[in-house]
């Protein structure tokens, strides 16, 4: 083939002589080739070497010792199981997006038979990667110009100059200063004490979840009711007291700080009518834990460094000569020097501690997510004998790029990786139970559960008539720079009078408000949107076009309430959308997607699978996973 030009940057005309890639752009003339495009095609293999990749890296030998073992460091479950290089997050490791758009590159390239490419901008990073994965593959290479990263903000900068362990200790002075002292040690009495509400052995179950995003008029009156478990409370409910302990995985929250959260939990203690027992897993860190979570961050650091060199060549996917160190060598070095390692040293004791306390339990269970305290829980409540079961019950929408969800299928079969694994992986409806089906996860893991979050989706919404005016619901994100691409281009077609006869809602996701933001971009014009708070189904009326953020799930509620809907294109990352393989989704990068999408009044609802959620309110099969009386009395 003739030469590959690789445009990592925009330009008003192109050579003639060959054939123009595009690194950053999805629409491209029709005669040239976007590499996000075509990663969108490849994306399920790469993810699958992915997960390969980061289970052999785990029983890579150096010195006689494999990887696995180096991060130990006295501990049974490894610290690289616990990493960011495992965990695989694409927010999280922002890196892991131009390492997947480098190795399509590669597939492409072997697939056109190519031997020579020239880079047309594109940072130093990229540049010497190329340059390098060339020389390995026996392919010329050649660049010109460049484009600079974007600048770091000064406190981002700083941070980064600073060394490891002084980055640890920063930030461990502050977790201690703003977290710690709030939460210091329980105490070594039994728990059951501790809570005031003895139970005997195997009696209770662990549910651990996020803290707060809770009912928060509730929540002042002494009654607990997570939005994370929504119903099952009320499942739970019919047991009487039910024998519940709640482990806390506390998360900042705009709902209130943790002083406020701390008196909520005191109330739920003081009430008793909703568990056994409120805990955040600092709760359980002693003194000693303290120190002894330094000492082995501190062996694990230096194991760290040892091993780093040795393994640089082999941050590259099976079969592949594209080496992606230089990519992922911030995220090694947070992993396992810094504050991210430390932090998880500290979070694996607690848990461990929390796990011994209370003993075998009938069942644990968690929102699913694949994060590390999860594997963490996972794998103490494995340690001890007689324990119930574990079940990861998926608790929202699995996205095809929610890589931490997928697994290498090896570990289910490893002995040290399955003792991570949960017992059963509860699927909240088909489209979850196809994908880990896809994904090898084994049979006998696998189950399907009611939905928790989205019950309400079964009742008939407030106020079920539609609105006396058209309206537009633009709800946006978790994510910061989801966010301000929607809410940039939202002000455009604003300006533009695209939205003209449409009443306009915006929904902030309650972790980032937009308002000031929209302000600025609109001045005097933002007094034509209505911003509003509180639960979503409020907003999902009749007569409403839903106009989402990228990665939010409103869009699949949305979608099943029968919604017209938009969702916003990715802009330099994975797509996150979940509903991005669904037939009829209309999708927004321009103000030209949002003319077309409007031209006729209002966008397509997108058509989901039957099943793609199970909705059941009567919860039937939670009732019969958690063994509770109701499920035995209907099925005897």
């Amino acid at each position: 083939m003739e030469k590959i030009y690789i445009y990592a940057t925009t330009a008003e005309s192109y050579p003639a002589d060959g054939t123009i890639l595009h690194w950053e752009l999805w629409d491209t003339p029709a005669d040239h080739f976007s590499i996000p495009a075509i990663l969108q095609k490849k994306l399920l293999q790469i993810r699958t070497e992915h997960a390969r990749w980061a289970y052999d890296m785990a029983f890579i030998s150096v010195s006689g010792q494999t990887v696995e073992s180096w991060l130990q460091c006295g501990e049974s479950l490894s610290q690289w199981w616990c990493s960011l290089l495992y965990e695989r997050h694409p927010k999280m490791t922002p890196s892991l997006y131009p390492v997947y758009k480098l190795r399509v590159l590669e597939l492409w390239l072997a697939e056109q038979n190519v031997h020579e490419l020239h880079l047309v901008g594109g940072d130093t990073l990229l540049r010497r990667t190329l340059e390098q994965f060339c020389r390995i593959s026996g392919r010329q290479f050649s660049c010109e110009g460049s484009c600079p990263n974007a600048p770091a903000s000064l406190k981002r900068r700083l941070y980064d100059a600073c060394p490891p362990l002084l980055r640890s200790l920063l930030r461990f002075g502050h977790w201690w200063w703003t977290v710690r002292r709030r939460l210091p040690f329980i105490g070594d009495a039994p728990l059951s004490e501790i809570s005031g509400v003895p139970r005997g052995k195997g009696d209770t179950g662990v549910i651990a979840t996020y803290f707060p995003n809770i009912d928060i008029p509730l929540a002042e009156k002494g009654r607990f009711r997570s939005r994370y478990w929504e119903n099952l409370h009320d499942m739970l409910a019919e047991e009487g007291a039910p024998g519940v302990r709640w482990l806390f995985i506390r998360f900042p929250s705009p709902q209130g700080d943790l002083d406020q959260c701390l008196r909520w939990r005191d109330a739920f203690r003081a009430s008793g009518k909703d568990g056994v027992s409120f805990d955040y897993v600092e709760e359980f860190l002693a003194p000693g834990d303290l120190f002894a979570a330094w000492k082995r961050h501190r062996r694990i650091a230096q194991a760290a460094r040892k091993l780093e060199e040795a393994l640089r060549g082999t941050f590259r996917f099976q079969g592949s000569d594209m080496i992606f160190w230089e990519y992922m060598a911030a995220d090694w070095q947070e992993s396992f020097e810094g504050w991210r390692g430390l932090e998880r040293c500290l979070q694996l004791r607690g848990i461990a501690n929390y796990i011994r306390r209370v003993g075998p339990q009938r069942w644990y269970t968690f929102p699913l997510e694949n994060c590390p305290w999860e594997r963490m829980l996972t794998h103490a409540a494995h340690t001890l004998p007689d324990c119930g079961p574990v079940y990861g019950a998926q608790h929202s929408t699995i996205r095809p790029t929610d890589f931490r969800y997928f697994d290498d299928p090896r570990t289910f079969e490893t002995q040290t990786t399955r003792a991570f694994q949960p017992d059963r992986i509860l699927a909240n409806g088909q489209s979850a139970l196809s994908q880990w089906q896809d994904a090898g996860v084994p049979l006998e893991r696998l189950g399907e559960i009611e939905a928790l979050r989205y019950q309400y989706l079964q009742q008939t919404p407030a106020g079920n008539q539609p609105a006396a005016h058209p309206r537009l619901l633009a709800v946006t994100s978790f994510f910061a720079d989801e966010t301000r691409a929607h809410a940039e281009l939202l002000a455009r077609s604003l300006q533009e009078g695209l939205l003209d006869n449409l009443e306009i809602i915006v929904k902030p996701h309650p972790y980032l408000p937009v308002e000031d933001l929209l302000r600025k971009l609109l001045g005097d014009a933002a007094q034509r949107l209505i911003f509003a708070d509180g639960p979503i189904a409020a907003q999902l009326l009749p007569g409403t076009i839903v106009w989402a953020s990228n990665s939010t799930t409103v869009a699949l509620e949305a979608a099943l309430r029968g919604l017209p809907l938009m969702v916003m294109q990715p802009s330099g990352d994975f797509d996150l959308c979940p509903l991005q393989n669904v037939p009829g989704l209309v999708r927004t990068g321009s103000l030209e997607d949002v003319r077309r999408a409007l031209s006729g009044g209002a966008p397509a609802t997108p058509e989901l699978q039957t099943g793609f959620l199970r909705l059941d309110p009567a919860l039937p099969r939670w009732r019969a996973l958690l063994g509770m009386r109701q499920a035995n009395r209907r099925q005897s």
